[in-house]
């Protein structure tokens, strides 16, 4: 064995040392993990005139897919223009911040935390047992929240431009790259453009949503969204509001300069109801080849009645927009005054921006339609009295049923001071011998008390 042997193998225990050492051994805490809270993805957006109204999903996770998500708030900001860097690059979170106009910001609760099984039974009794929590008026993660701006003269007129912008443009300048923005002509020659007629350039303003986790880790910004701030389509004038038994009917007028559909869309079941009732005016199902611009609808709302104090509805009344000036809602009820009011709604892309409200008109449901009459008035005379059954009416205000007797020549009056709420009744104060005419008719709840029409008339005498 030569002399070098032993001294490679000696160096090679000795370097093998520490490493055993090591072994085992704990190490320095890592970095604790920082999640930063998922892309908002569902943001929309719509006009109600001049109130923008940004809408999303508060994030239930984390960029990472764990969750819940690491979240404490959530920020909207906004440019009018375009909101992106030189060459259409994308705004970087820092710029985001620094650089548009935060309009709102959305708190979010953070998640309950995991239940400790291994909790003492005794400390949860005891946490069980306090005061009650005051409720926590920030939204939930998962719940769909909404942040509002006012456009102004001023938001209108300050066109966002990055700094960097004028930088771009002079190198592009410097190099023969310039953008030309004149229209491009038609191949034929005319001259004439090739989209006729030519839009008008639009302004938007651009809405982009961070979220923050409780750390302030910001998590990636949400695609612009471009609402634009062009004027609002006109509002409707004051509509017409009806009713009748079971439901209140809001009608308007066209108002001018709006576009209408060259047909009312009639889907193939409404096209065989149409058949069915009125075959004269049916509509055949179409869809239009060529369309130029999107024909504009309406939306109906509630508004509070002058010195009501009872919330209303803040959504619109009729989910889908509709193509026609009519509306029928099917909540009534008498003698309380309801209000109501419409906007023209016009769709740009995925933003629906809605005109200002019509003037408001009012309608206080009077009930003045009574119940059915009733039928199959049967009556049987026997000793002491005479029994009268009748068929049930069927009616949400019913308050029962007025027994109608009389002789022959003379009017028929009621013999019972108040509605009995049965289908039956028997006569006892009817004289034997004496041939009665008797009918019944139902009544309402109302006041005063609607009566329906007399049943069939019968008569019988007591034996």
């Amino acid at each position: 064995m030569s002399p070098a042997r032993p001294l490679l193998l000696g160096f090679l225990l000795a370097s093998l040392v520490p490493l055993s050492a090591a072994c085992g051994k704990k190490g320095p805490p890592l970095a604790p993990l920082r999640p930063a809270p998922a892309l908002i993805s569902d943001v929309s957006a719509s006009r109600l005139g001049d109130t923008v109204a940004v809408q999303f999903t508060v994030p239930t996770g984390n960029a990472d897919s764990s969750s819940p998500a690491d979240l404490a708030y959530v920020d909207v900001y906004a440019a009018t223009g375009k909101a992106e860097g030189p060459l259409g690059r994308a705004l970087t979170t820092r710029e985001i911040e620094t650089l548009l106009t935060r309009v709102g910001r959305v708190e979010v609760q953070p998640p309950p935390p995991p239940e400790d099984e291994d909790a003492d039974p005794k400390e949860k009794a005891a946490d069980a047992s306090g005061a009650p929590a005051v409720a926590d008026p920030r939204p939930v993660q998962g719940q769909v929240v909404r942040v509002e701006e006012t456009l102004t003269d001023a938001i209108r007129s300050t066109v966002f431009e990055h700094p960097d912008s004028e930088k771009i443009a002079k190198v592009r300048a410097a190099v023969g790259d310039e953008v030309d923005d004149t229209p491009v002509p038609s191949t034929d020659g005319s001259g004439r453009t090739l989209l006729w007629p030519q839009p008008s350039p639009q302004v938007t303003r651009a809405y982009i949503t961070v979220p923050y986790s409780t750390r302030g880790t910001a998590g990636a910004p949400s695609a612009p969204i471009a609402v634009p701030m062009t004027a609002a389509p006109p509002a409707p004038p004051a509509p017409t509001v009806t009713h009748d038994a079971s439901s209140v009917t809001v009608t308007w007028a066209t108002p001018p300069g709006v576009q209408l559909p060259l047909q009312r869309t009639v889907s193939a079941e409404d096209f065989k109801q149409a058949v069915s009732a009125k075959p004269d005016e049916a509509l055949l199902p179409a869809r239009p080849l060529v369309t130029y611009g999107t024909p504009h609808t309406y939306r109906v709302y509630e508004v509070a009645a002058p010195g009501a104090t009872t919330p209303v509805p803040a959504a619109a009344l009729n989910a889908t927009p509709l193509e026609t000036g009519s509306f029928t809602d099917p909540r009534i009820t008498f003698g309380t005054p309801r209000c109501y009011a419409v906007r023209t709604v016009e769709q740009q892309g995925k933003v629906t921006i809605e005109s200002p409200l019509s003037p408001p008109a009012c309608v206080t449901a009077v009930d003045t339609y009574p119940p059915p009459a009733p039928t199959g008035l049967v009556a049987v005379g026997s000793g002491g009295g005479v029994s009268l059954i009748w068929e049930p009416v069927t009616a949400a205000d019913l308050a029962g049923y007025l027994v109608l007797r009389g002789v022959e020549g003379e009017a028929l009056k009621p013999i019972t001071e108040a509605p009995v709420t049965e289908s039956t009744f028997r006569d006892t104060t009817a004289q034997p011998g004496v041939v009665y005419i008797y009918a019944v008719v139902a009544v309402d709840k109302a006041t005063p008390a609607n009566a329906s029409p007399e049943s069939n008339r019968v008569r019988e005498s007591a034996r």
